[in-house]
């Protein structure tokens, strides 16, 4: 992928994630930011009626002057993660969470989160329900871990 376009595809994302997030006191001007690509793989899952799955997301990572961290990402394809055998590629839409700072509470953080997932193949809603409780849980408290490795 050109770096240029996935410069600006991130930018876009995370402006997009600004607007969902945005409040009446306005933001702060972003100071820095960290771009990848990641590939993410879930295992089959509810008794192997979900297939394995992956997802490839241009991810910017961006701190504001309020201390907040905000973790921006979509669906991009990549040459050098092309469809794994065996696993249904999901396709995230512009997606994230903000970690905010709590004032006066320097050991705690509020998290807002913003996912649209389309898990692709041919999933009864009951069966999505049941998945994605536990799927989020393992998010969850790997973002905890992402995010104090990030502040230290």
């Amino acid at each position: 992928m050109d770096p240029a376009l996935a410069a600006q595809m991130s930018e876009a994302v995370a402006e997009k994630m600004l607007q969902y997030r945005r409040d009446t006191a306005g933001w702060k001007i972003c100071r820095e930011g960290t771009l990848c690509v990641s590939r993410t793989s879930t295992p089959s899952a509810a008794m192997k009626l979900i297939s394995p799955r992956d997802f490839v997301d241009l991810v910017l990572v961006k701190r504001y002057e309020d201390g907040t961290i905000s973790s921006n990402a979509t669906h991009v394809e990549h040459p050098l993660c092309p469809p794994k055998p065996g696993f249904v590629r999901g396709f995230n839409h512009p997606c994230g969470c903000f970690c905010e700072p709590l004032p006066g509470e320097p050991t705690k953080t509020n998290l807002v989160t913003f996912f649209h997932t389309d898990l692709s193949g041919y999933l009864p809603q009951n069966v999505v329900d049941s998945f994605f409780p536990r799927s989020m849980t393992r998010f969850y408290a790997n973002l905890q871990k992402a995010v104090k490795q990030f502040h230290e």
